[in-house]
């Protein structure tokens, strides 16, 4: 009896001095970020109303991305490509066990880079896109050119830039999406959900309700985003669907409707696909809704040049996903899959050139100056739907704007033709809202704009007056 009475003594004292320990780490670790925020003149207060954001403002998701989601990620990656060594040496030989250990040690130097707020390096060797990139950060002010000082966008696309530069300088492994398993995880895992959309969307015909149902499909599948929403989608996905219906701020799928319907002969549409996976996949379901219909004639697709942000659609994705489709054991899917390698092969579907402005630092406002030639095929285009959380913030400028005002105010002069948003929200970053939205969601859920729960479809509308192009 004393013995049990010394034992639990013994684990009150144990239990008490790791709820210390905890207490003091904490405490050690606050200290910490009060002496990196006054150094950095980070400032306890959120974004101002029309500033670009960064991690400035110690009340934004960027500081939060930079200070805590990054470094993460990094090291995430760090793990993966260490446990996942013995599949890679198989794939590239053996001596891929050097060129992974270079590897590791530069993501950590990466990594480094970011927790102590260094300045952006130039970058080397002769891909397409080193010039522009060394010629963006030359031109930063000097209150710029940091992680947690500069645009948010910038930080974020120049960390994913990086990585690549890292890979680049392998001998072995200059051309692996180091994402790419990630990616074929998520669609694998989501088969039996491929197979009940086809299912359930099959012979919709054209009209203005099953549009705006196939619309919002490809908004939902947003959602899923390897580098915030981890989380497979929903079994009973399409079931969901009406309860959807209440988290979508803005339905402007009617205006979209109109667009196609009222546009001059021939209609290409264009899609700046974000996500690989399910998301990619309710795109091609909605792409052949829109041939199959006559809504258009033709449906282009534009995708990143290189692996980003995690789980955004690269070239040998979408190639991937077309032989995945129609390779597959369940005839629907194959059924769907020889479907799309006939609109390939008729260019009813064309996959864009590479092109490096979706990975460069540079928002849409300044496509035209930057790249003439991307925003006159744009142009030609009655309808271009930019998908995801990222496209959005390329739209925007991650500007801080007032969460009322019309998405064409905030595109700033990007106008190539009718621009249509699908966004399920994750950052703190949107306009075009209703008034009081923001309030009421804030005082239900302080972090509502991170999660993705919520969705818009928004459109600017191009009033043409006739088939020509507008440029």
């Amino acid at each position: 009896m004393l013995s049990d009475k010394m034992d639990q003594s013994t684990e009150l004292t144990s239990q008490t001095e790791m709820e210390s320990a905890v207490v003091h780490s904490v405490k050690i670790e606050e200290r910490e970020d009060l002496v990196f925020n006054e150094k950095h003149q980070i400032f306890d207060i959120a974004p101002r109303p029309h500033v670009e954001l960064s991690g400035h403002f110690l009340r934004s998701f960027a500081y939060f991305t930079l200070k805590h989601r990054s470094p993460m990620m990094l090291g995430e990656m760090i793990s993966f490509l260490n446990d996942y060594e013995p599949k890679i040496m198989e794939i590239f030989g053996s001596y891929a066990h050097f060129d992974l250990k270079r590897i590791c040690w530069s993501l950590q130097l990466l990594r480094d880079e970011v927790q102590e707020n260094q300045e952006f390096q130039l970058f080397h060797g002769k891909a397409p896109d080193v010039e522009d990139w060394n010629r963006f950060i030359s031109t930063l002010d000097e209150d710029r050119n940091r992680w947690f000082s500069s645009v948010w966008l910038h930080a974020e696309c120049y960390m994913y830039r990086r990585i690549w530069a890292i890979f680049r300088r392998s001998d072995l492994l200059s051309s692996y999406d180091y994402f790419s398993q990630k990616k074929i995880d998520a669609t694998t895992s989501v088969v039996k959900l491929m197979r009940d959309v086809i299912m359930g969307m099959r012979g919709m015909l054209r009209s203005q309700e099953k549009f705006q149902r196939m619309l919002k499909l490809s908004l939902w599948s947003n959602r899923c985003d390897l580098s915030i929403n981890k989380q497979a989608p929903d079994a009973q996905f399409l079931k969901l669907m009406a309860d959807y219906e209440s988290d979508l701020l803005v339905d402007q799928s009617a205006d979209v409707w109109r667009v196609l319907t009222e546009a001059w002969d021939p209609v290409y549409v264009d899609i700046v696909c974000d996500n690989a996976g399910f998301e990619l996949f309710s795109d091609l379901l909605l792409a052949e809704y829109l041939i199959e219909t006559g809504l258009a004639l033709k449906v282009r697709f534009h995708v990143k040049a290189i692996p980003w942000f995690i789980s955004d659609v690269t070239k040998q994705d979408f190639l991937w996903m077309l032989r995945f489709l129609r390779s597959h054991k369940t005839s629907e899917i194959a059924a769907f899959g020889r479907r799309l390698r006939r609109y390939m092969r008729d260019r009813s579907f064309v996959l864009c050139d590479t092109c490096y402005f979706w990975t460069s630092p540079h928002d849409c406002s300044q496509m035209k100056k930057r790249l003439p030639c991307l925003y006159v095929s744009l142009s030609e285009a009655a309808l271009v739907i930019f998908k995801g959380d990222l496209n959005y913030r390329k739209l925007l400028g991650d500007i801080n704007w007032d969460y009322t005002a019309p998405l064409i105010e905030c595109m700033r002069g990007f106008f190539p033709t009718s621009v249509c948003a699908l966004r399920t929200i994750k950052s703190d970053i949107y306009c075009g809202l209703p008034i009081c939205t923001v309030e009421w969601l804030s005082e239900d859920d302080p972090q509502w704009m991170r999660t993705g729960k919520k969705g818009v479809i928004q459109v600017a509308v191009m009033h043409r007056l006739s088939g020509d192009a507008l440029v």
